[in-house]
């Protein structure tokens, strides 16, 4: 998985290396997970990777300085499901994953899951779910939820959205989004998805 997601970041982004590095423009070095996995890159593309990295689900640190990149790509898995219970010794039960719906126009109630591994190094680090409709529009929003992940880079959660009309068939997309103080926007690190219709 790590090897497909990063061929595809360094093929979007070998066109144009050769002419201006020649040219004396600073080189760039990209790491992931602490790994070099490209260099001599030239520096002007810094902000198209960032972009590129955060439409594939991760963050891009770039040090002008250094012209060290460093990629970090959360692991997060998303669970659908009707109820999460924690029994008293601490283990948490999943009832009815959450497939899809027959009908539409139904107040439904279910939870979300998520796990987080490998979550960037931040003192505030924020996350929340958003449900989207099959047309792409957001239909509602869970809490903002912060994290420290200064000593342990992984968490999780759950939230439940309670009464959610979904007006529509089609797919339902619930999606994870993270920011934090060092990436200003949210950026969608996992999703899950359910049909509403037969």
């Amino acid at each position: 998985m790590k090897k497909a997601w990063l061929s595809a970041l360094l093929a979007l982004t070998v066109a144009g290396v050769g002419t201006a590095t020649a040219l004396g423009e600073g080189a760039m070095h990209i790491f992931l997970s602490g790994e070099q996995v490209g260099s001599n890159m030239p520096a002007s593309n810094a902000e198209s990777v960032e972009d590129i990295v955060n439409k594939m689900g991760g963050f891009a640190l770039y040090d002008q300085q250094t012209g060290k990149m460093e990629i970090v790509k959360p692991t997060v898995n998303l669970l659908i499901v009707e109820g999460i219970q924690q029994t008293r010794n601490k283990n948490v039960v999943f009832s009815n994953p959450v497939k899809g719906y027959s009908d539409k126009n139904i107040p439904r109630t279910f939870n979300v899951f998520v796990e987080v591994d490998d979550a960037p190094v931040a003192k505030d680090l924020r996350m929340q779910l958003v449900l989207i409709a099959p047309d792409g529009k957001e239909v509602d929003k869970g809490k903002e939820w912060k994290y420290s992940t200064q000593n342990a880079n992984s968490f999780y959660f759950s939230e439940p959205f309670v009464s959610t009309k979904l007006d529509s068939y089609g797919t339902y997309k619930i999606q994870v989004q993270m920011k934090s103080d060092k990436f200003k926007s949210y950026v969608v690190v996992g999703e899950n998805s359910f049909t509403v219709g037969r």
